[in-house]
């Protein structure tokens, strides 16, 4: 009986991982790094699987947010009021898309540190 509950345990917790791993990847002040280091304390030579799988799963999240807001926007644009002149908005949307990296080491925090030493 116990084996039976600790196969089903590790059933739903592989399942958890997934949910609460992209989460903490998200979350700026963790990032890939501290996933790939609790895998790594935890399954040993095996974690990389694991993370590769996170990885996967977290940039076609990041394909479909980026097809579903370009849909949206091009069908907001005939209902705007705003003119698309705004070159500095594109500019900037622009500059994020390029900045994106899952597993770098930016930090939001250093941003925000920067702008209020200036």
């Amino acid at each position: 009986m116990v084996k039976q509950m600790q196969d089903k345990f590790n059933k739903y917790l592989v399942e958890y991982f997934m949910i609460l791993s992209c989460a903490v990847i998200l979350d700026p002040r963790y990032k890939l790094n501290y996933v790939q280091y609790c895998f790594t304390t935890i399954y040993g030579i095996h974690a990389s699987d694991f993370v590769q799988t996170i990885l996967c799963n977290l940039r076609l999240l990041c394909d479909w947010y980026i097809k579903k807001s370009k849909f949206m926007s091009s069908s907001l644009v005939g209902s705007s009021n705003v003119s698309d002149n705004n070159s500095v908005d594109s500019n900037l949307h622009q500059h994020n898309v390029n900045m994106v990296d899952l597993g770098g080491d930016y930090d939001e925090s250093d941003d925000y540190k920067r702008k209020i030493s200036i």
